[in-house]
């Protein structure tokens, strides 16, 4: 999972990196669901199918839950199969630690 500086994130990092600090998992997930939205409106429709496909396997809020499965089932119809494959692939390879340091960097 490849990832690139983009300003328009930044408010996003910082509310996950002070999520993980304190184990605050939930507030974890709403911040994932909401950065897929985003990469959703930018047309960043692949990375947005991996974050959800990998958020979607941890517990959250009833609601974030709602919001990421409809998401995905949009997804589902607008990119190709193949990478919705692959995100499943991905997601069975990688855990939460991992995806928070694809998006954060190590520090």
């Amino acid at each position: 999972m490849d990832t690139y500086p983009d300003p328009s994130m930044e408010r996003f990092h910082k509310t996950l990196k002070i999520a993980m600090k304190n184990e605050a998992l939930l507030m974890i997930m709403d911040t994932l669901v909401k950065m897929a939205e985003v990469m959703i409106d930018k047309g960043e429709k692949e990375r947005a199918v991996e974050i959800l496909t990998i958020a979607m396997q941890y517990p959250m809020r009833q609601a974030t839950r709602t919001r990421a499965e409809s998401l995905y089932s949009d997804l589902e119809s607008e990119v190709c199969p193949r990478v919705i494959l692959d995100a499943k692939t991905l997601a069975e390879e990688i855990t939460l630690d991992d995806l928070m340091e694809a998006i954060l960097g190590r520090e």
